[in-house]
Formats: structure tokens, C-alpha cells, sequence
């Protein structure tokens, strides 16, 4: 068995908490339960739901470090009349420790961003921006490619069965500029634009980013957010297995097999 609190302090340690996006009131850190335990198994997942818990509990696995804030919005209260609450309930109820790395996680030395650019085979990766110290998104240099080879290609690194592309599907990509999750702000367009890039790379895109970048020649490839997060997991837990191993942590890291993608991965 090992200390709750040694094995987060190994998530810490590579992805500090205070290194969040400064312009987003991230909820990152200790979101339930108690570090003063122990555990012989750690749970990963993307969101922390009900049924990832009911995992947990099933597993005896007294600690879930979820990506996703288990609570991100305020909440007035704790009942079994929503999903929220009941996931709080039963992570309470069955001694479940619940810790997120959100933002921290996404933009750190190996963390998600930097995986998302190994995915898409960028070369010569530099940070797509900096923020109070911290690397927002990358940047770096593409194989010749046509914006439609790049998709496809995304499609089966990613497990995506949902992209979308804004452009000419035989326009020639050089430079990418990508960042996990939903970073679909008119900013970050016109951010990808100032770096050089040929595409910007992302989810959670809203109509009118799409068609200023439809209008202003910015090639998109939209993907699904889940997809675009989900498969760093197995990276983490290869990190956090590393890590522990060196400091003498004696834990297991295992990736939930119960959630999923509320969208599904395969196209109608």
C-alpha cells in the first residue's frame, strides 16, 4: 500500500498546480476525499462520473486522478437527484479520493499538448504561446501534406470517427498549430495564424470561429474533445508508473474501462 499524498505528489511534481491557464478559473488539485489514506491502485480517467466511481469501488482502488475538474461549476448542493451529486455521494460513501489535473496537466513538459503534437508528427515543436510562464498549445513543422491526408490521419492516431475540416481538403499543410481540447476561441485562431501556421488544430469549435476561419484562409481540422484527451491516458499512466517506481512507491495505475465518449467514435 502507498500513501495517498506520495502518489500525488508525483502528478505535482510533473504537472505543478499552479501552473493553469491564467485566463481560465481552473479547478485543479484534491476535489474529494482525503489525502491521508492508502491505496495499492490508482483509477485514471478523462471525467470522473458515477460509474467511474462504482469502478473504483469495485477495483479497491481508493484514488481516481480524473483530467476533467470531478466539480468544475459551483454547486449549491449534494443530492442523488443529479450525476453530479450521486458521484460525490458514492465517492464519499466508499472512501474514493478524488484528484484532477486539468489545465497543469494539459500544457506541462510531456503532458497533452506535447502528446497531441507527437500524434500529429510535428517537427521542431516550439510553445504556441506563453502565459504568465506557462506554454500555451504548440506549433511545429508537418511532413507535406495535404489538409485531408492530415485528417485521416488525425482520424486514426486520435480514434476520432468525427472530424471536420474547414478548407480545401487538397490544400497543402506545412505548419501545424495544435492544442488539445476545446480550445476553439477566435484567439487561438488568429494566435495559430501569427505563428505561421498552415492549420489549427483543435475541439470544441463554435460556428463563429468557423467561419471566420472559413473567411480569413485558415485551414481547421475540428475534433472531438473526448478523443482528442481520452488517449493521453495510456501515456499517464506509463508516466506516473515510471515515476513511482523510481521513488520506491509501490502502486498500480490502471486506465477506467468505463467511460466513454458520449458522442461515440463511429461516424452515422
Amino acid at each position: 500500500m502507498a500513501a495517498i499524498k506520495d502518489i500525488l505528489s508525483i502528478l505535482r511534481d510533473f504537472a505543478p498546480e499552479r501552473d493553469t491557464e491564467p485566463d481560465f478559473d481552473d479547478n485543479v488539485g484534491l476535489i474529494i476525499g482525503s489525502e491521508n489514506s492508502e491505496t495499492d491502485k490508482v483509477l485514471l480517467c478523462l471525467d470522473c462520473t458515477e460509474n467511474v466511481v462504482e469502478e473504483a469501488a469495485r477495483l479497491n482502488a481508493k484514488l481516481i486522478i480524473s483530467h476533467h475538474p470531478a466539480i468544475f461549476l459551483p454547486i449549491k448542493s449534494v443530492t442523488d437527484e443529479d450525476p453530479t451529486g450521486r458521484m460525490i455521494l458514492a465517492a464519499a460513501k466508499n472512501g474514493i479520493t478524488v484528484y484532477s489535473a486539468h489545465t497543469n496537466l494539459d500544457f506541462c513538459k510531456g503532458g497533452l499538448n506535447d502528446y497531441a503534437a507527437e500524434l500529429a508528427g510535428l517537427k521542431n515543436v516550439s510553445e504556441m504561446e506563453t502565459l504568465d510562464g506557462i506554454a500555451v498549445g504548440r506549433v511545429g513543422d508537418s511532413d507535406k501534406i495535404t489538409l485531408g491526408a492530415l485528417a485521416a490521419k488525425l482520424a486514426k492516431n486520435f480514434d476520432d470517427g468525427h472530424v471536420r475540416v474547414v478548407g480545401d481538403k487538397d490544400a497543402e499543410i506545412r505548419k501545424i498549430a495544435i492544442i488539445n481540447g476545446g480550445a476553439g476561441s477566435l484567439r487561438y485562431v488568429r494566435l495559430a495564424a501569427d505563428c505561421g501556421a498552415d492549420c489549427y488544430v483543435t475541439a470544441d469549435v463554435p460556428h463563429h470561429v468557423l467561419l471566420f476561419a472559413a473567411q480569413s484562409g485558415m485551414n481547421m481540422i475540428i475534433m472531438q474533445h473526448y478523443a482528442m484527451e481520452a488517449v493521453y491516458l495510456k501515456r499517464l499512466a506509463e508516466i506516473l508508473t515510471k515515476s513511482a517506481a523510481e521513488r520506491g512507491i509501490r502502486v498500480g495505475f490502471q486506465i477506467s474501462e468505463s467511460e466513454y465518449d458520449p458522442v461515440g467514435k463511429e461516424r452515422l
